[in-house]
């Protein structure tokens, strides 16, 4: 072509020009291709198989780096940018059940144009690779047996795997699911009734297929192993969605994950059962139906705070009653309740939405946990100007919240006023009714509990039982051989009664306020415990395991 033309030709040209580039970095992706050794296509102008692209979804496509473009018979031909992508090889593993696939490496020019071609895909594209589903589990010892063959067989696909776990951590209502990496394997862990049960000892390629299956169903960056992550995904356990918070955190021998399983293994939200009782039931009622003021739980994490709280909007939810809560994250849906999530990464933090709520003219607001001074003022003052206010608060005892607020530089004059109770909370473990037995104690556990039952204040409207009977759960098949089934709180409750109130503006230490409030009868975690232990509802074991020995 003469060079007057192209002068006069400004698209010949670029034609040309484009033709040269294509042409270039074709060239430089088959020389790719053979130094890993896999066979290289340039897909410009091929005839591509909608129906076999719809086997990836176009999301999947571009986070594998990859797609099928051709099939026959049970032959199906992957064209990917990087043929050792974990994601494309796990999607791979799954559909080998139905083909044997032949990877081609193709240029990212290729690859970027060929995504054009879903936009022209009319049939529903397959996403069943993209979401765990649970459909017809087995009993839970199967489920078990099924689980550890998986672990270690060589065919096994994470798909079937995850499925196969969070199905066995659902049947034993687990709230977590801990995978944690060892030098030559990975132990799984479920968190039943609150403490953690060994399941299995996962084969380090299953458990990496594994981790990275994890990472793509939440949206995480596939290529970081060094950085903590946090995500969320979904799973259908016989078509009920669950929803699953995700933590990943780097380990020495690998990534260290948990899963919260959202909803399953918590409490019931009936107040009745959450295990108050006698003057402490008498005193959270009286204190929620104040028409202001605020109630804080205390405990540490895992303790049941939220739950508690949750249990007391549902008694204050009533028709003509704005509630909102702030919650970081949200748990458990509740209906007829406003429920805000804490959004960290707008500057959206407990403080400022508090700030925001309180426009929204709410007649109760939960705040989901008191963190700094700023939250903790804000909250208090609402309580002070006409709100219900419930929160959370990290201290180890009901006593010590209020020593914790001044220290956050709240002044006494604005929390005596404001605060109507206090509550510190444990969750232990309820023993198998189905197996449960007398025991006899050591003694010095009866020695123990002797001096616990004869500390019980006179006004707690709890006798102290006259004889001391011990139970144990030795396992059995109802209780899949823990010992145990579900869960119940043990407390202590403060009211904020006029002679604490004139404590705390002295600025009273906590061991005075706790002694004011077991002079108004109020009963220490310790003492709850041993109660419910000696009424056969847990052990004794349990509640010192869980609250200390006296």
């Amino acid at each position: 072509m003469p060079s007057h033309f192209l002068q006069e030709d400004p698209k010949a040209l670029a034609h040309i020009l484009e033709d040269t580039s294509r042409e270039m970095i074709e060239q430089q992706a088959a020389a790719k291709a053979r130094s890993l050794h896999v066979p290289y296509i340039n897909l410009h102008g091929f005839p591509i198989d909608l129906n076999v692209l719809a086997l990836f979804s176009k999301d999947m496509a571009e986070r594998a780096g990859g797609f099928p473009f051709f099939k026959e018979g049970r032959d199906l031909r992957v064209a990917a940018i990087d043929p050792q992508n974990p994601l494309l090889l796990e999607q791979l593993k799954i559909l080998s059940k139905k083909y044997k696939s032949t990877i081609y490496l193709v240029s990212e020019m290729s690859f970027h144009q060929t995504l054009v071609f879903y936009s022209k895909i009319v049939t529903p594209q397959a996403t069943y690779h993209e979401q765990v589903i649970v459909e017809n589990p087995p009993p839970i010892p199967e489920l078990r047996k099924k689980v550890i063959a998986e672990s270690a067989a060589a065919g096994t696909t994470a798909t079937s795997l995850m499925a196969d776990l969070f199905a066995l951590a659902y049947g034993l209502e687990a709230s977590d699911i801990h995978l944690e990496p060892g030098a030559d394997k990975t132990s799984a862990r479920l968190r039943i009734d609150g403490v953690l049960q060994p399941v299995v000892e996962i084969d380090k390629p299953i458990a990496k297929s594994l981790v990275t299956r994890i990472k793509m169903l939440s949206k995480l960056k596939l290529n970081v192993s060094n950085q903590p992550q946090d995500g969320r995904l979904t799973f259908l356990y016989d078509n009920k969605p669950i929803d699953v918070r995700v933590s990943i955190l780097p380990a020495a021998g690998g990534e260290g994950v948990v899963l919260r399983l959202l909803g399953v293994g918590a409490q019931s939200l009936n107040i009745s059962e959450l295990g108050l009782r006698g003057r402490a039931l008498e005193v959270v009622t009286r204190a929620l139906h104040k028409p202001n003021g605020m109630m804080i739980t205390t405990g540490p994490t895992g303790s049941g705070k939220t739950t508690t709280l949750y249990s007391f909007l549902m008694e204050l939810n009533k028709p003509g009653v704005k509630i909102i809560t702030l919650e970081d994250p949200v748990e458990y849906k509740l209906v007829g309740i406003q429920q805000t999530p804490i959004d960290h990464t707008v500057d959206f933090n407990f403080a400022n939405a508090l700030r925001s709520v309180l426009r929204q003219d709410p007649d109760i607001v939960m705040v989901g946990e008191i963190r700094d001074q700023e939250t903790a003022e804000t909250a208090l003052q609402a309580a002070l100007t006409g709100h219900v206010v419930l929160s959370t608060l990290h201290t180890n005892d009901a006593s010590g919240a209020v020593p914790r607020l001044i220290t956050m530089d709240i002044k006494p004059f604005v929390i005596a006023p404001a605060i109507n109770a206090i509550i510190a909370q444990r969750l232990v473990r309820k023993l198998c009714q189905a197996c449960k037995k007398e025991a006899k104690p050591s003694a010095a556990i009866l020695k123990s509990v002797e001096k616990i039952v004869a500390a019980i204040p006179a006004n707690s409207n709890e006798a102290a039982p006259k004889k001391l009977t011990f139970y144990h759960s030795e396992g059995c098949d109802a209780c899949h051989n823990l010992g145990y089934k579900g869960r119940i709180g043990i407390y202590e409750v403060i009211e904020i009664t006029d002679p604490i109130r004139d404590l705390i503006l002295k600025e009273g230490a906590s061991h005075e306020i706790r002694q004011l409030a077991v002079k108004d009868g109020m009963l220490s975690l310790l003492q709850d415990g041993i109660l419910k232990a000696l009424e056969g509802i847990t052990d004794v074991e349990e509640v010192f395991r869980v609250a200390g020995e006296s």
